[in-house]
């Protein structure tokens, strides 16, 4: 049996990950949005990363559901991918490359106003207190489009970032022994 028959693995090391990462990933949005973190006293880039990684957590449940469905997706999707354009002998560097370009690039423009939103109540001074009122905001101020404003950095900086990890996946599977499975394991 294929880990691509546990599409349930992907999808509980994706929400593992994501639970691991929201406190950095909440840093790292007040941090390169330019937010002051509440009550920041703290000196220097380390105080202001502590500070910004306490609670509150606003937004977690769509961050975390967003970062666990697109990695579960994009990793599931590109092992099956891979097997599909194998089998219908695209050469090896393709199949393993284009299905984390297609599905990342599909991934980030349906989380995109989640990820707008979800940055937007990260600022201190919002007046939103959730993502839902972030994105209707968000909506009314710049129209539909200013949900999707930041797509571009965003695929530039996931899909290449993805499309590595996979190829990378890919080749050291190709190349390093499998486990020996005892009688009778799966």
């Amino acid at each position: 049996m294929s880990p691509k028959d546990h599409p349930d693995a992907y999808f509980a090391a994706s929400a593992a990950a994501a639970i691991v990462n929201f406190p950095l990933w909440k840093a790292s949005a007040i941090a390169q949005a330019g937010y002051k973190a509440k009550g920041e006293q703290a000196q220097g880039v380390l105080g202001r990363y502590i500070e910004a990684m306490k609670p509150p957590y606003k937004g977690v449940i769509a961050v975390m559901a967003g970062m666990t469905w697109a990695r579960a997706a994009i990793f599931w999707g590109s092992d099956c991918g891979k097997d599909v354009l194998l089998a219908r002998g695209v050469e090896y560097n393709l199949a393993s490359t284009l299905p984390p370009l297609l599905i990342s690039t599909g991934v980030q423009f349906v989380n995109q106003p989640i990820v707008r939103a979800s940055i937007t109540i990260q600022d201190p001074s919002t007046p939103y207190s959730n993502v839902r009122g972030a994105l209707v905001g968000i909506y009314q101020k710049r129209g539909a489009m200013g949900l999707w404003h930041g797509t571009s950095a965003g695929v530039m900086k996931t899909v290449p970032k993805y499309c590595t990890a996979i190829y990378i996946k890919d080749f050291l599977e190709e190349r390093l022994p499998r486990p020996e499975v005892a009688d009778g394991a799966e």
